[in-house]
Protein backbone atom coordinates (compact mmCIF):
# COMPACT_ATOMS: atom_id res chain seq x y z
CA UNK A 1 0.00 0.00 0.00
CA UNK A 2 1.69 3.64 -1.14
CA UNK A 3 1.72 6.22 1.68
CA UNK A 4 -1.61 8.22 1.44
CA UNK A 5 -2.23 11.54 3.30
CA UNK A 6 -5.95 11.58 3.42
CA UNK A 7 -8.97 9.28 4.11
CA UNK A 8 -8.59 6.56 6.40
CA UNK A 9 -6.36 3.50 6.34
CA UNK A 10 -7.91 1.64 9.16
CA UNK A 11 -6.44 0.01 12.45
CA UNK A 12 -3.55 -1.89 12.14
CA UNK A 13 -3.43 -5.83 12.78
CA UNK A 14 -1.38 -7.01 15.69
CA UNK A 15 1.01 -8.62 12.81
CA UNK A 16 0.95 -5.79 11.04
CA UNK A 17 1.85 -3.64 14.65
CA UNK A 18 5.03 -6.55 14.91
CA UNK A 19 6.31 -6.10 11.51
CA UNK A 20 6.39 -2.36 12.06
CA UNK A 21 8.37 -2.25 15.42
CA UNK A 22 10.47 -5.14 14.11
CA UNK A 23 11.42 -2.77 10.87
CA UNK A 24 11.84 0.29 13.22
CA UNK A 25 13.94 -1.46 15.92
CA UNK A 26 17.19 -1.06 13.85
CA UNK A 27 16.99 1.83 12.15
CA UNK A 28 15.76 3.91 15.89
CA UNK A 29 18.90 2.05 17.11
CA UNK A 30 21.20 4.53 15.33
CA UNK A 31 18.55 7.23 15.10
CA UNK A 32 21.10 9.97 15.21
CA UNK A 33 23.17 8.87 11.75
CA UNK A 34 19.46 7.72 10.36
CA UNK A 35 17.75 10.78 10.86
CA UNK A 36 20.62 12.87 9.26
CA UNK A 37 20.55 10.45 6.40
CA UNK A 38 16.78 10.54 6.07
CA UNK A 39 16.64 14.99 6.21
CA UNK A 40 19.46 15.08 3.68
CA UNK A 41 17.71 12.62 1.27
CA UNK A 42 14.00 14.58 1.79
CA UNK A 43 16.08 18.28 1.25
CA UNK A 44 18.16 16.18 -1.71
CA UNK A 45 15.01 15.50 -3.44
CA UNK A 46 12.92 18.04 -2.48
CA UNK A 47 14.90 21.27 -3.12
CA UNK A 48 12.39 23.75 -1.93
CA UNK A 49 11.80 22.22 0.84
CA UNK A 50 14.66 23.09 2.40
CA UNK A 51 13.21 27.28 2.66
CA UNK A 52 10.77 26.00 5.50
CA UNK A 53 13.61 26.18 7.65
CA UNK A 54 15.39 29.45 8.38
CA UNK A 55 17.97 27.65 10.55
CA UNK A 56 19.21 25.80 7.45
CA UNK A 57 19.82 28.81 5.13
CA UNK A 58 23.11 28.71 3.33
CA UNK A 59 23.31 24.96 3.62
CA UNK A 60 23.80 23.73 -0.27
CA UNK A 61 25.50 20.65 -0.22
CA UNK A 62 24.65 17.34 1.23
CA UNK A 63 27.81 17.59 3.43
CA UNK A 64 27.01 20.85 4.74
CA UNK A 65 23.40 19.53 6.06
CA UNK A 66 24.78 16.03 7.36
CA UNK A 67 27.80 18.47 9.28
CA UNK A 68 25.11 21.13 10.98
CA UNK A 69 24.31 20.43 14.80
CA UNK A 70 20.39 22.57 13.62
CA UNK A 71 20.06 19.67 11.14
CA UNK A 72 21.15 17.12 13.60
CA UNK A 73 18.90 18.54 16.07
CA UNK A 74 16.02 18.76 13.77
CA UNK A 75 16.50 14.51 12.41
CA UNK A 76 16.36 13.60 16.08
CA UNK A 77 13.12 15.19 17.07
CA UNK A 78 11.75 13.62 13.68
CA UNK A 79 13.09 10.06 14.86
CA UNK A 80 11.89 10.77 18.44
CA UNK A 81 8.38 11.69 17.47
CA UNK A 82 7.94 8.28 14.49
CA UNK A 83 9.42 6.62 17.94
CA UNK A 84 6.51 7.95 19.74
CA UNK A 85 3.96 6.95 17.68
CA UNK A 86 5.63 3.29 17.46
CA UNK A 87 5.70 3.13 20.83
CA UNK A 88 1.89 3.82 20.63
CA UNK A 89 0.67 1.79 18.61
CA UNK A 90 -1.44 0.14 21.32
CA UNK A 91 -2.62 3.35 21.99
CA UNK A 92 -4.21 4.96 19.62
CA UNK A 93 -5.77 7.83 21.46
CA UNK A 94 -2.65 8.80 22.86
CA UNK A 95 -0.92 8.81 19.15
CA UNK A 96 -3.31 11.09 17.77
CA UNK A 97 -3.21 13.57 20.95
CA UNK A 98 0.13 13.59 20.14
CA UNK A 99 0.34 14.38 16.79
CA UNK A 100 -2.29 16.58 16.28
CA UNK A 101 -0.49 18.86 19.05
CA UNK A 102 2.45 18.64 16.54
CA UNK A 103 -0.10 19.31 13.41
CA UNK A 104 -1.34 22.78 15.13
CA UNK A 105 2.09 23.54 15.85
CA UNK A 106 3.50 22.91 11.97
CA UNK A 107 0.38 24.77 10.80
CA UNK A 108 0.22 28.07 12.96
CA UNK A 109 4.08 28.22 13.97
CA UNK A 110 6.08 27.05 11.40
CA UNK A 111 4.17 27.37 7.93
CA UNK A 112 4.78 23.98 6.87
CA UNK A 113 3.32 22.94 3.69
CA UNK A 114 1.60 19.97 4.86
CA UNK A 115 2.19 18.31 1.41
CA UNK A 116 5.83 17.67 2.45
CA UNK A 117 4.44 15.54 5.48
CA UNK A 118 3.79 12.56 3.07
CA UNK A 119 6.73 13.02 1.16
CA UNK A 120 8.89 12.94 4.15
CA UNK A 121 6.83 10.10 5.21
CA UNK A 122 8.24 8.24 2.25
CA UNK A 123 11.77 8.95 2.79
CA UNK A 124 11.14 7.03 6.23
CA UNK A 125 9.40 4.49 4.72
CA UNK A 126 12.56 3.71 2.33
CA UNK A 127 15.19 3.64 5.21
CA UNK A 128 12.60 1.44 7.76
CA UNK A 129 11.65 -0.86 5.18
CA UNK A 130 12.31 -1.92 1.32
CA UNK A 131 9.56 -4.90 0.87
CA UNK A 132 7.36 -7.51 1.71
CA UNK A 133 4.53 -7.11 4.26
CA UNK A 134 7.22 -4.78 6.42
CA UNK A 135 6.99 -2.43 3.87
CA UNK A 136 3.21 -2.43 3.78
CA UNK A 137 3.25 -2.56 7.19
CA UNK A 138 5.16 0.31 7.40
CA UNK A 139 3.26 2.33 5.16
CA UNK A 140 -0.05 1.78 6.74
CA UNK A 141 1.64 3.11 9.80
CA UNK A 142 2.88 6.03 8.38
CA UNK A 143 -0.06 6.60 6.60
CA UNK A 144 -1.97 7.02 9.75
CA UNK A 145 0.89 9.44 11.07
CA UNK A 146 0.86 11.35 8.00
CA UNK A 147 -3.48 11.72 7.96
CA UNK A 148 -3.01 13.14 11.59
CA UNK A 149 -0.30 15.40 11.11
CA UNK A 150 -2.40 16.99 8.34
CA UNK A 151 -5.20 17.52 10.73
CA UNK A 152 -4.87 21.01 11.08
CA UNK A 153 -5.02 22.24 8.70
Amino acid sequence: MPIVDSGSVGELSAAEKSLVVSAWAPVYAKYEEAGVDILVKFFSDNPGVQDFFPKFKGLDSADQLKKSPAVRWHAERIMNAVNDAVVALDEPAKLSLKLKALSKKHAQEFNVDPQYFKVLAGVISDAVAKSGDAKAAVDKFLSQVVILLKSAY
